[in-house]
């Protein structure tokens, strides 16, 4: 190489640098002040081409990453899609937190904590529990409400009975396994009986079917068929409804079995019945 190109070569490399330094202190507008929304999850790196002079064929490009309204020159393209995969990395996700929030009234205690989750989570209603505890009680349910119950207590990793101030509860639930979290074990594989003792009548099997509904209002959403039963009246229902995942804590899909019963008690009292099968015990519920 002559002493001439050697020359000519350092004075384009000069002239890079001070195109360097002159587009980098040179402040970029952000998308804001565009008017104009970022792609890629709001990505904020830009890229800066500037042409040095052309001599020989030969062109010098420089390049200088910049982010957008910072002083830092490393780009923050990979944070950005960072940030925006944690931010919507599943609203699904997210609504285990959602659920555990409107647990506020729980106890502490394991059993009664688990029937009142299950009361808000799976009926839709509140109850209060006077004494939780032991695994059977008296209940006013069905025929096959009653097997559906028996199975499942033999089958559950957790059962409880539960006294009420407007009546009585048995819950099993827990299949293989349980999260110790009665907020989200309880919409897995479960199965709950709540009997509730009302003030109230109903004359027809339109209008128990619309007290029961009224009552456990989380089961409105299913299709009901009676059922003839010994005094009162009965429904059940076979569908699907939502729940959290065990194990991903996401929202997920569950078989769920229904039973609504309603029997009159005289006096202006009358009992409303939910027996619910989900998960792996929606089988438990078995109508002739």
């Amino acid at each position: 190489m002559s002493k001439r190109t050697t020359f000519k070569a350092l004075i384009l490399t000069g002239l890079a640098l001070i195109g360097l330094i002159f587009f980098s202190s040179v402040p970029l507008p952000t998308f804001a002040q565009a008017g104009r929304t970022p792609r890629g999850g709001g990505g904020a790196s830009g890229t800066l081409t500037a042409k040095a002079i052309q001599g020989g064929g030969a062109v010098a490009s420089l390049t200088a990453k910049a982010l957008l309204g910072g002083a830092n020159l490393l780009s923050g393209t990979a944070t950005a899609f960072s940030a925006t995969a944690n931010a919507f990395s599943g609203s699904y996700a997210m609504t285990a937190t959602a659920f555990k929030s409107q647990a506020s009234f729980l106890s502490g205690d394991e059993a009664s904590d688990a029937i009142l989750s299950y009361a808000a989570q799976v009926l839709g209603t509140s109850v209060t529990v006077l004494k939780a505890g032991g695994v059977s009680g008296s209940l006013a349910q069905t025929g096959e409400s009653a097997e559906a119950q028996s199975y499942a207590a033999d089958l559950a990793l957790k059962t409880y009975y539960g006294t009420l101030q407007t009546g009585a509860a048995s819950l099993s639930y827990g299949s293989g396994t349980v999260t110790g979290d009665v907020t989200l074990d309880v919409q897995g594989a479960s199965l709950g009986v709540y009997a509730l003792t009302l003030a109230g009548a109903a004359p027809n099997t339109d209008a128990a079917l619309a007290l029961a509904l009224q009552t456990y209002p989380y089961l409105a959403s299913f299709s009901y068929t009676p059922y003839s039963v010994t005094g009162g009246f009965a429904w059940y229902a076979v569908g699907y409804t939502n729940g959290i995942d065990l194990k991903t804590k996401q929202v997920t899909t569950y078989a769920q079995s229904v039973i609504l019963y309603v029997l009159p008690l005289g006096n202006n009292r009358i009992s409303v019945t939910a027996t619910v099968g989900r998960g792996d015990f929606a089988s438990a519920i078995s109508i002739p």
